[in-house]
């Protein structure tokens, strides 16, 4: 697959086929992912690949902490609080959530339906492997950024062998049970989690197309010399 068609069709997936995923294609794809860049080179991930039962202990245990910690009530490190965003971000977060519920059939209203659609994240909408992404706390949040690049690698080579993915970062709200479960240290910080496994393209989530902004909303071009470069042949002549 071509990478602008890895970037093109990757999408955050929402519903996921009842179809196993090999380890060994998991382990090419995070084989792929570790080129990322980062900052001298410290690349500072950690992953914690799951699936089975114990990626099954994790959802239920997971469930049993948030009825008692509910979702949201916790405060996450390094997450912006909601009432904090301001305009046009607001607005990009607010039309894609809307798009989400509408190809779900879910009212805005509806509070039941759609604490039941994020409750779906605890089973990573249906995906047969879970994956969390965490960093040493020594490093943070200098190498967040390192991460998230990591990340994206992830998302990418996933493409490659026909695979989608969600990135989570909703499971920072059950981080105790994570750290307990997957024997995580403490001095490691789970930054996020991600489903992985094949599209279900029959699901309405999956319908969701949300929009990008074109480059010349978040790009200025300041002081740039825009022209075609010559080819090999004309710079070897010039010479």
């Amino acid at each position: 697959m071509q990478l602008t068609d890895a970037i093109h069709s990757r999408i955050s997936t929402r519903g996921f086929l009842n179809k196993p995923v090999p380890e060994a294609t998991v382990r090419q794809i995070l084989d792929l992912a570790r080129h990322a860049p980062s900052g001298s080179n410290m690349q500072p991930w950690q992953v914690h690949a799951v699936s089975g039962k114990r990626l099954e202990e994790v959802t239920q245990k997971s469930l049993i902490f948030a009825e008692q910690n509910p979702i949201g009530s916790r405060k996450k490190e390094f997450q912006t609080p909601a009432e904090n965003i301001t305009q046009p971000y607001k607005g990009r977060r607010y039309a894609v959530g809307m798009g989400l519920y509408d190809a779900l059939g879910i009212d805005r209203k509806d509070r039941v339906r759609r604490n039941q659609q994020l409750m779906q994240n605890f089973y990573f909408f249906g995906a047969p492997v879970g994956l969390f992404f965490c960093i040493h706390r020594s490093l943070m949040p200098g190498q967040l950024g390192d991460l998230g690049i990591f990340m994206g690698n992830v998302m990418l080579a996933a493409r490659e062998f026909d695979l989608h993915t969600c990135a989570q970062g909703f499971w920072q709200d059950v981080q105790p049970v994570l750290h307990e479960v997957l024997d995580i240290p403490e001095d490691n910080f789970i930054f996020n989690g991600m489903a992985l496994g094949y599209i279900d393209p029959k699901h309405p989530a999956n319908s969701l197309v949300s929009g990008r902004e074109d480059v010349d909303v978040f790009c200025q071009f300041d002081g740039c010399l825009l022209y075609t470069s010559p080819s090999p042949r004309d710079r070897t002549r010039s010479r």
